[in-house]
């Protein structure tokens, strides 16, 4: 069975993070497979199995979540035996102790720059398990990896910039991830919303796979503020509601002017602080400016 170059198994609640990082590695040439890949109708667990088996590495990312997860352990477990383990920290945490002794990348301080010594390293390690892993010739020559580019409308308001880290796809989908097209919203979609003098300024759709903010890529929101942490919380759907859940950040993340314990949902009209930025929930329909 002919496989993936690479396997990614995360935490759901690292979704995003997962996300920007398939992108990543699709970049420097590899072919890769996330669950994102599975179809409806299909048995999650066998497919997830068969296809972590027939990659050639599989890259577990290590996070406060993920440690604690069974079905990442799991597939940790599995990658190890089937000698393919490739281990990353996105997230500083305690990994399993079966786990401590397994060459380990860090990247909790990777800001997705694709110079990046140790982003080089893992590349080249993983390039080299691909290649022992045996290949059958038909793998794309690695390509560089595109450049970030940041949205250059950046809204900066005292010593905060907010800044999309994903390219905007379009003027009218400026602030939409670029695979969740409008029209997949249906009658209407949920928002955060920064407004400045009673104008929208910048505008994010929450999507199923939610928004992560904090200080520096992989973060979906970036507020290059030094009161933010580097992942500093989520912004998710949950039952047609936006529930925030704060990654203990150090300075806190603030409903309505309330500091949030933990997990709070976030009200139609109310408003999200994080650092010095404030954002807006909405409801809009597709076709609102």
């Amino acid at each position: 069975m002919s496989g993936t170059d690479i396997f990614i198994s995360y935490s759901r609640a690292d979704r995003s993070v997962a996300k920007h990082l398939a992108r990543s590695f699709e970049g420097e040439g590899f072919s890769v497979w996330w669950d994102a890949a599975l179809h409806s109708g299909e048995t999650f667990d066998e497919v997830i199995e068969r296809s972590l088996r027939a990659a050639k590495v599989v890259v577990v990312l290590w996070s406060p979540r993920s440690v604690t997860s069974r079905w990442v352990r799991a597939e940790a477990t599995l990658a190890d035996r089937l000698g393919k383990l490739a281990p990353v920290v996105i997230e500083e945490c305690e990994r399993p102790i079966i786990f401590q002794l397994t060459h380990t990348t860090d990247l909790t301080e990777w800001t997705g720059e694709a110079a990046d010594p140790v982003w080089r390293r893992l590349i080249d390690d993983l390039h080299r398990a691909v290649d022992m892993a045996g290949d059958d010739g038909k793998r794309p020559a690695a390509a560089p990896a595109p450049a970030r580019r940041f949205d250059p409308s950046a809204f900066v308001r005292g010593n905060a910039a907010v800044a999309l880290a994903e390219e905007p796809a379009s003027e009218t989908t400026q602030f939409l991830m670029r695979d969740d097209p409008l029209e997949a919203l249906g009658a209407a979609f949920h928002a955060l919303e920064i407004v400045i003098d009673g104008r929208l300024e910048k505008r994010f759709v929450v999507t199923a796979s939610g928004l992560r903010v904090g200080r520096t890529a992989p973060a979906d929101i970036i507020l290059t503020d030094p009161m933010v942490s580097r992942a500093h919380c989520l912004v998710e759907l949950a039952d047609d509601r936006l529930k925030v859940t704060d990654f203990r950040s150090t300075n806190g993340t603030f409903i309505d002017g309330k500091k949030i314990d933990g997990t709070a949902y976030l009200p139609i009209g109310s408003v999200l602080r994080v650092g010095k930025v404030e954002l807006a929930h909405a409801v809009r329909k597709p076709n609102e400016r």
